[in-house]
């Protein structure tokens, strides 16, 4: 009996030492997989970061940006035409002697110079009373991370591009940002709005994240003139 004893007790002490080891290597599992887990957290954290922060309103100065972005970009040319064509009918009525035609021409020119001269004037006035964003002073919030990028307006969010590749097109000038999305969806961003990250390297940002070249659309005439002979010298031309 003593030495059934003995053999119980010393079965229950390896059992305990087994269990000891087995605990200590289940220890070391846990505390491994536990930093697995933080790190995999500290990345989704880095990842979810807001790098670049825009805050802007669609004031007068957005509107305005807008417009000059789509007649420079989508409708290049049309104000020289409507300039040329206005001087073209109205300077016949010089040599003109019907008064009736001459007053015509003269009518029709006039019109065309002044819709060249003040179209940009007439397209803001009419989208600030179209536009419900505008009257309401909506404030509209655009965060990039470097894994994708959220549009709030009001606080609530409205868009989201959960991959750079959906950016279709980026352009900039002197003063503001424009990005074009694969929906259709167009966004500007002023440079002076920036309230995260430094502006001027946000172009690289995007064409790391995008693979698209921030395209250049000078506003004055003289940087307009300088890249156009630089498009010509890279084309070979004269």
């Amino acid at each position: 009996m003593k030495n059934a004893a003995r053999k119980s007790s010393d079965a229950r002490n390896k059992g305990a030492k087994a269990g000891g080891k087995s605990g200590s290597r289940s220890g070391k599992g846990n505390a491994a997989a536990s930093d697995n887990n933080i790190k995999k957290m500290k990345e989704r954290s880095k990842d979810r970061e807001v790098l670049y922060s825009v805050k802007t309103k669609r004031d007068d100065a957005v509107l305005r940006a807008y417009i000059t972005f789509t007649y420079r970009v989508y409708h290049p040319g049309v104000t020289a035409r409507l300039l040329f064509f206005g001087i073209l009918i109205a300077a016949p009525a010089i040599i003109i002697h019907q008064t009736w035609l001459r007053i015509a021409c003269l009518a029709v020119g006039a019109v065309l110079i002044l819709l060249a001269l003040f179209r940009q004037n007439i397209s803001l006035a009419m989208t600030k009373k179209n536009d419900p964003d505008y009257r309401s002073g909506a404030e509209f919030t655009y965060e990039f991370t470097a894994a994708d990028a959220s549009f709030y307006k009001d606080g609530e969010i409205f868009n989201y591009i959960n991959k750079y590749k959906d950016i279709m097109a980026f352009y900039y000038d002197e003063d503001f940002y424009y990005l074009a999305t694969g929906n259709r969806d167009f966004y500007i961003l002023p440079k002076s709005r920036f309230e995260t990250g430094d502006p001027k390297e946000f172009d690289v940002f995007i064409y790391q994240k995008s693979k698209k070249t921030c395209r250049w659309i000078p506003n004055n005439f003289r940087d307009q003139m300088k890249k156009r002979r630089a498009y010509r010298q890279l084309s070979g031309g004269r």
